[in-house]
């Protein structure tokens, strides 16, 4: 008579953790890989609400002089922990064009938390084009 198997050998119960480990290291990184996405996509999302905030509670109105109407200083108060700044400079050819940056910063800033756009306007003989 033959014996009957039954039950698992140690290599086989081996072979199975291995297995289980490599899958379970896999998913791992695809969570982590995804839970950055969602923050990366969590901070845009705020910082154009910021930034829309900012252009609505400080329209770019220009009276006499774009160097000093469309400047905004730092303001923390539209959305909390995050800052809008806007300066103005004229552009190098004195064509009328101005270069308009707004940055926008999280916290105290640093690496990743700061973003800057930056728009180009035209205005001469009084009246913005």
């Amino acid at each position: 008579m033959t014996a009957r198997r039954s039950g698992m050998t140690l290599v086989e119960v081996l072979l199975a953790v291995v297995i289980l480990g490599i899958c379970m290291l896999g998913l791992m990184q695809g969570i982590s890989a995804s839970l950055e996405i969602f923050n990366a996509s969590a901070y845009i999302h705020e910082a154009a609400n910021v930034l829309a905030r900012g252009d609505a509670e400080h329209p770019m109105i220009i009276e006499s002089d774009p160097l000093v109407d469309l400047v905004v200083d730092p303001d923390s108060s539209l959305q909390e922990g995050w800052t809008y700044e806007r300066t103005v400079e004229e552009d190098e050819d004195e064509d009328g064009l101005f270069v308009v940056r707004v940055k926008i910063v999280k916290g105290r800033g640093g690496l990743g938390m700061e973003e800057e756009y930056v728009r180009l306007i035209h205005y001469a003989q009084g009246a913005p084009k």
